[in-house]
């Protein structure tokens, strides 16, 4: 699907969950309010688009026939879908945004890492169970390095995206910050990946992408991604680990 659609299907779900009921007028009202260019959309593309949102995302848009209004059926069920709403919110905001397009040099952003381009080839890799060849430099790394990795999942933190996975060369976790790939490719190896496997049960009781394990304590070589600027670590010691945490 075209990137120009995709974003049409996000930005009316949106609107229909940020100001249900809501009528056909006022969908479109919203609408051009967010270009001059933008015509009315028809009433059909409308229905056309409610069906492929249903398809795509498993979300229902249901029409109250009292009074022609639209509304997001199960929207609390909704709410509870982390992926759902993450990517509701990001687009949520670029939508307030086009609609108080005369306010956007008062409102200041956190500059976002690159990386996000590989996005798709990660995705494809952890569904065909591909194994991944990087180029990678670490924050703290003099030179790049080669690695092989089988990914896992990936994993938003402090704005900055994370490839988790098998490194090939050690038979451990590790993570990669995706805007320090410098090169990433399928390779021809393939991987496994365990059905009872979850990220949610990897990370728990961890901070972050640290992930805390008492025996085999793998934080000392588990952060390799990038250290953002004015941020630093402090040791500490537990027993026979030592703990990284990032400040």
């Amino acid at each position: 699907m075209a990137k120009q659609q995709f974003n049409k299907l996000i930005w009316l779900v949106d609107t229909i969950f940020r100001n249900a009921p809501v009528t056909f007028a006022e969908i479109n009202r919203r609408w051009r309010a967010g270009d001059d260019n933008r015509s009315d959309i028809p009433l059909r593309t409308f229905h056309n688009h409610r069906q492929a949102i249903e398809e795509m995302f498993d979300i229902n848009i249901e029409c109250d026939k009292r009074n022609n209004t639209y509304y997001i059926a199960d929207a609390e069920g909704m709410l509870g879908d982390k992926l759902k709403m993450w990517l509701l919110n990001s687009f949520s905001l670029n939508n307030v945004l086009q609609e108080n397009v005369d306010m956007k040099n008062r409102i200041v952003f956190e500059e976002v890492p690159s990386g996000v381009q590989f996005m798709d080839l990660v995705i494809d890799a952890m569904r065909s169970g591909r194994v991944l060849a990087m180029e990678y430099q670490a924050y703290n790394w003099e030179h790049s390095k080669d690695v092989l990795l089988e990914p896992y999942f990936v994993k938003l933190f402090r704005h900055r995206w994370y490839l988790i996975g098998i490194n090939r060369e050690y038979k451990a976790f590790r993570s990669y910050s995706l805007d320090r790939i410098k090169r990433i490719a399928l390779s021809e190896e393939t991987f496994n990946f365990p059905r009872k496997f979850t990220p949610q049960d990897h990370f728990r009781d961890s901070f972050g992408i640290i992930r805390a394990s008492s025996a085999h304590c793998p934080q000392d070589h588990y952060f390799t991604g990038s250290i953002p600027e004015k941020s630093s670590f402090t040791f500490q010691s537990k027993g026979d680990c030592r703990y990284r945490e990032l400040c």
